[in-house]
C-alpha cells in the first residue's frame, strides 16, 4: 500500500529540542516511514502505512513523550482577540504582583527583585521548568542509573554525580554569557543597551512560552544541525552520570535555558552569571532525580500549567531587567522614576508639601542641604531623599559592607559616578533639575531617588 502523508498538530513544545524527542518517540513504530517535526509550526509530519498503524497510535506515543497531538484536521490558530486578553492578564498579574507589596509587605517589587539578583525566581523557574526536563533528560537519568546498577554503584551516587556536572556546566556557561556580556558593556551607554536587549528578550520569550504569538516560535536559538545530531548521539551513548551532568549545559536549543543564558548575559558579570545559573540548575535537580515518581503524578496538561506560570516569571525577570536598563540609562522612565514623579504629582494637587515618613529629609548646615546615607552590601539606607533646589547639597554616605554590587553610585542626570570606599565620604552636587531624580549602583541593582522640589 502507498504511504499517506499527514500533518498533525503538536502542542507543548517549548523548544527545537523537542523536535528531536518528539521523533525519536514515533520514528521507531512499526508502519511509520518517515516523521518530522517542526517547534516553528507545532507540527509533526509523517509518511506512513495504515495498515500497520494508525494515526491513534502515533499520538498516543506523542502524548507518552510530554505532548498533546491530534489525528485531526490541523487546528485553527488562536484569533488575535484570545491572545490579546491572553497578553493583558499576564500584563495585568504582573502590575498587580508588582504592587501587591503595598498591602502586605512582600518582597516583590522590580526592586527587590534586582536586590536579591533574582535568586528566588530563578530557582522557582527552575522547579516549574523541570516538570517538562522529564520528557527532554528523563532517558538519561534511567541510563546511567541502569548502567549503576549494573556495576553495584549506589543511586544516590550517581545521582549525585549527575547534579554535580550539571551544576558544573550550567555555572560555567553563565558565566561564560556573562564575561561575554560584560565584554560588550564597558560604557555606562552599551550595559543599558545590552540590559534592554536582554530583557526585551525575556518578555518576548516569555509571551512565546504561553504561546500568545506562533511567530514568536522563530525566535528560539537553534544549534547548527550537524552539532546538534553529534550533541543528541553523544547523550545518548554516555552513561557517566557526572559526563551526562556536563552535557545538559551544551543544549543551547532549551528555551528555558536559553532565557537564563540571555539573562547572565544581561548582568555583564562572570560571577553573576555563574551563580544564577548554578541556582538556576539546583531548582531543576529535585523534580529531575524523582522523575520517576512525578511523570506518574504530573500529566502533559499539569506539565502545560507550570509552563505558563513559569512564563510569566520569565516574563517578570524581563521586566526587571528592561526597568534595570531605563534606571542606568537615566531616561527617567523606569518604575522608581515613574512611581515617584507620580508620588509627587499627587502631593502636590491634593496636599501640601510635607516630608513622607518613607523619605529622608535634609537639614540645612553652613549654607548645604546635608543628607546621610548607609551603603550596605545589597542595600542604600535610606534611598529616598528630599531635596530644595538650587541648594548646594553635602551627601554623607558612610560605607559599613562594601560588595561587588554596591561599590559604584551611578547619578545618570546629573553625570555623576561615585566609587564608594569603606568609611565615611561625602559628595557635593547642587540639584539644578525639579522633579525625581533616579540615581542607583553601577548593575542598576540597587535604586534611589532624589525628589527636588523648590
Amino acid at each position: 500500500m502507498k504511504p499517506k502523508h499527514y500533518e498533525l498538530p503538536v502542542t507543548g513544545m517549548q523548544c527545537a529540542d523537542c523536535e528531536n524527542h518528539i521523533v525519536e518517540a514515533v520514528a521507531g513504530l512499526p508502519g511509520v516511514i518517515k516523521a518530522q517535526a517542526s517547534f516553528t509550526d507545532e507540527t509533526l509530519t509523517l509518511d506512513l502505512d495504515n495498515d500497520i498503524i494508525s494515526l491513534k497510535t502515533v499520538c498516543a506515543a506523542v502524548k507518552s513523550a510530554g505532548y498533546e497531538c491530534s489525528n485531526r484536521a490541523r487546528h485553527k490558530p488562536t484569533g488575535l482577540g484570545k491572545r490579546l486578553f491572553q497578553i493583558i492578564v499576564a500584563i495585568t498579574g504582573i502590575i498587580l504582583l508588582l504592587q501587591l507589596n503595598k498591602f502586605v509587605q512582600l518582597d516583590l517589587s522590580l526592586e527587590d527583585i534586582g536586590k536579591t539578583a533574582n535568586y528566588g525566581l530563578l530557582f522557582l523557574v527552575g522547579v516549574l521548568t523541570s516538570f517538562h526536563c522529564i520528557g527532554m533528560c528523563g532517558g538519561f537519568v534511567i541510563s546511567y542509573t541502569v548502567a549503576g546498577a549494573k556495576s553495584g554503584k549506589p543511586d544516590y551516587f550517581s545521582h549525585l554525580l549527575y547534579g554535580l556536572g550539571k551544576t558544573l556546566s550550567y555555572s560555567g556557561f553563565g558565566a561564560l554569557f556573562g564575561l561575554i556580556g560584560g565584554a560588550v558593556t564597558f560604557t555606562l551607554g552599551m550595559r543599558s543597551v545590552v540590559s534592554a536587549i536582554a530583557g526585551v528578550f525575556l518578555i518576548l520569550y516569555g509571551l512565546s512560552m504561553m504561546e500568545a504569538f506562533s511567530g514568536l516560535r522563530r525566535l528560539h536559538i537553534r544549534l547548527p544541525f550537524f552539532a546538534n545530531r553529534f550533541l543528541v548521539r553523544r547523550r545518548q551513548r554516555a552513561s557517566n552520570p557526572f559526563i551526562i551532568g556536563l552535557l545538559n549545559g551544551l543544549m543551547i536549543a532549551c528555551g528555558p535555558l536559553q532565557a537564563m543564558y540571555i539573562m547572565a548575559a544581561g548582568t555583564g558579570s562572570a560571577l553573576a552569571g555563574a551563580t544564577m545559573l548554578a541556582v538556576f540548575a539546583l531548582g531543576t535537580l529535585p523534580v529531575m532525580l524523582a522523575f520517576g515518581y512525578f511523570a506518574g503524578m504530573i500529566s502533559s496538561g499539569a506539565t502545560q500549567r507550570f509552563m505558563k506560570i513559569s512564563a510569566i516569571i520569565i516574563l517578570l525577570l524581563g521586566a526587571a531587567m528592561l526597568n534595570r536598563s531605563l534606571l542606568i540609562s537615566g531616561s527617567g522612565y523606569d518604575v522608581n522614576s515613574l512611581w515617584s514623579r507620580a508620588s509627587l504629582a499627587f502631593q502636590e494637587r491634593f496636599m501640601t508639601w510635607r516630608h513622607d515618613h518613607a523619605d529622608a529629609g535634609s537639614h540645612l548646615q553652613d549654607g548645604y542641604q546635608v543628607i546621610y546615607m548607609e551603603a550596605e552590601a545589597t542595600a542604600y539606607k535610606p534611598d529616598k531623599f528630599n531635596l530644595r533646589y538650587g541648594i548646594p547639597v553635602k551627601w554623607i554616605i558612610n560605607v559599613t559592607e562594601l560588595s561587588s554590587c554596591n561599590k559604584r553610585i551611578i547619578v545618570p542626570t546629573l553625570d555623576m559616578t561615585i566609587d564608594l570606599k569603606p568609611g565615611l565620604q561625602v559628595v557635593e552636587f547642587t540639584p539644578q533639575q525639579m522633579g525625581a531624580i533616579s540615581w542607583s549602583c553601577y548593575m542598576g541593582m540597587i535604586p534611589g531617588t532624589f525628589i527636588v522640589r523648590k
